[in-house]
């Protein structure tokens, strides 16, 4: 009997390796030929995938699986350009959900409201230091936020974090603990994974 819990699976082009196609990045051809990331997997047509790795996509170039894989209706591929636009993706995907955060009204923003509930010990789930807040502040909310489990992260500027928010500029942006803390906590873990092996 099939395990039902299993969606369906896909093989990477690169390490062979097979998983359930959502662990897995999609490329898709464009019209004009070029190879494009599907990081959401809704481009319509032929599909092939690799491992959430740096390594497997640089073994796809470099072995023509990408050719092989389209059969020829590609145009030469570049392992730094997919790279960058799987980043992107990434990157955009996270932004989404701190907009869904922000419109279901799931985080706190600002530095000495998130420092407040982080006191509390209240159900954050993720914190997000702009990369350019003062470095006392940055250092208080790290360590509070390391007490109490909470993983953190800097990303964004601050002008960038208050635009996401819809507001002026904001240091920090606490994220409570749900599904959307979840999803974007994966969307971290693999941006991370990105950034450390390229």
């Amino acid at each position: 009997m099939a395990d039902v819990t299993k969606g369906p699976q896909r093989t990477c082009i690169a390490c062979r390796q097979a998983a359930d196609k959502k662990q897995l990045v999609r490329y898709v051809v464009a019209p004009d030929g070029t190879v494009l990331v599907d990081y959401l997997q809704r481009l319509p047509g032929r599909g092939a995938y690799t491992c959430l790795a740096i390594e497997c996509l640089v073994a796809a170039v470099k072995k023509n699986s990408f050719q092989r894989s389209f059969k020829g209706g590609c145009l030469a591929v570049e392992a730094t350009q997919l790279t960058e636009q799987l980043r992107q993706a990434v990157d955009k995907k996270m932004i989404s959900l701190i907009g869904m955060a922000r419109k279901s009204r799931q985080f706190i923003a600002g530095s000495n409201a998130v420092i407040e509930a982080l006191k509390k010990d209240s159900s954050l789930a993720l914190i997000i230091v702009a990369t350019d807040i003062s470095v006392s502040i940055g250092k208080k909310i790290e360590a509070l936020a390391l007490r109490n489990h909470i993983d953190t992260t800097r990303c964004y500027d601050k002008q960038t974090m208050g635009q996401l928010l819809g507001k002026e500029e904001r240091s920090v942006i606490a994220i409570q603990a749900g599904f959307l803390a979840d999803s974007l906590l994966k969307e971290l873990h693999i941006h991370r994974k990105l950034v450390r092996e390229n």
